[in-house]
């Protein structure tokens, strides 16, 4: 059996570390040390990008003060031949994301790094059984989704979608709200964005059309998402589910199909 010990890698989050590792969080290694590669992109052999879990080194941690504070974090590594954003627009976005949503807080950039909390969780994608093409066969994912799955899945589309209402009331576009985006930490139970690489913020130049396009391209996934577990669980109350019937003609190429089965499941 491999011996664990809990380490704290959010304000609210710890993961369980094999002892082999420990020492490298009391005493700091010379220089970053990879737990893991959780990505690693590469062009015709060239590197582009990587994203690793890292325990951070005596530099790191006198650089950035939160590395001290959670040494095994989130790490992401631009290569220089690559094109990517702005490490330090993403730190600022995120901070403030953080702040607006209670996500746990970045930890600092560089020129060619950006740093995080670690957050230990699903990616929401990895949980839900829909997205398949051609869209009409998530109807038939939806009638084999148990009653208790389907409700679980939409407490956390609802959170994820007042979260979103809660950036773009703020003027902040996530602009990258894919599905592996939004991860599901079990303990506690919640639902956090990540990445905001991609975020924007509205500026006074921008005119009302842009910025709604902007919004809805937010919401697209998410309102498909909460079309098929309505077609498990019938038609349902508030926010995300008006929405989401609202827009049902710009989601699908066969609305009718889904409105159909969401009302068939009110009358079972």
């Amino acid at each position: 059996m491999i011996d664990h010990a809990m380490i704290p890698v959010s304000p609210r989050h710890s993961v369980k570390l094999a002892q082999e590792y420990c020492h490298l969080v009391d005493r700091p290694p010379g220089s970053d040390y990879v737990v893991r590669t959780l990505v690693h992109r590469e062009v015709g052999g060239m590197p582009l990008m990587s994203a690793e879990l890292v325990i951070a080194s005596v530099e790191t941690r006198a650089r950035y003060p939160l590395a001290a504070t959670y040494p095994l974090h989130f790490r992401k590594t631009y290569f220089p031949a690559s094109l990517h954003g702005d490490p330090q627009i993403e730190f600022d976005r995120q901070s403030k994301a953080s702040a607006l949503l209670s996500l746990p807080p970045p930890i600092g950039w560089s020129p060619l790094t950006f740093r995080s909390c670690f957050l230990p969780g699903k990616p929401y994608n990895h949980l839900s059984p829909f997205g398949v093409d051609p869209e009409e066969n998530n109807v038939r994912l939806a009638r084999e989704l148990p009653l208790a799955a389907a409700a679980g899945l939409w407490f956390l589309m609802e959170r994820a979608f007042a979260q979103f209402q809660t950036l773009h009331r703020a003027g902040i576009v996530h602009g990258d709200a894919e599905l592996h985006n939004l991860i599901v930490c079990p303990a506690p139970l919640e639902m956090l964005l990540i990445d905001f690489e991609n975020a924007v913020e509205r500026t006074p130049d921008m005119d009302d059309a842009a910025w709604q396009k902007r919004v809805q391209a937010d919401y697209h996934l998410i309102l498909k998402e909460a079309i098929f577990l309505q077609c498990t669980l019938g038609l349902q109350t508030g926010a995300l589910a008006e929405h989401a019937w609202e827009q049902m003609d710009s989601l699908f190429k066969a609305p009718d199909r889904f409105r159909r089965e969401i009302h068939r499941q009110a009358a079972v």
